[in-house]
């Protein structure tokens, strides 16, 4: 990450994916699921960068396949 990614509130999927250490198709499933901190405007989604590691440390072993 540079500079000017410290700066931005909002990532896309694959730059969250890459921060939790997870594949695009999982951090789609992310996504969908409730209380995800996300914004999908269309075929855009934007999660929130701050809040991704806050909601996957709150949702640690609540969810399972």
């Amino acid at each position: 990450m540079n500079e000017e990614d410290d700066e931005k509130i909002g990532i896309t999927v694959n730059e969250a994916a890459k921060l939790l250490g997870v594949g695009r198709n999982i951090m789609l499933e992310f996504v969908k699921m409730e209380g995800f901190p996300a914004i999908r405007l269309k075929r855009k989604i934007i999660i929130d960068k701050e809040a991704l590691p806050k909601w996957f440390a709150s949702s640690y072993g609540k969810y399972t396949y």
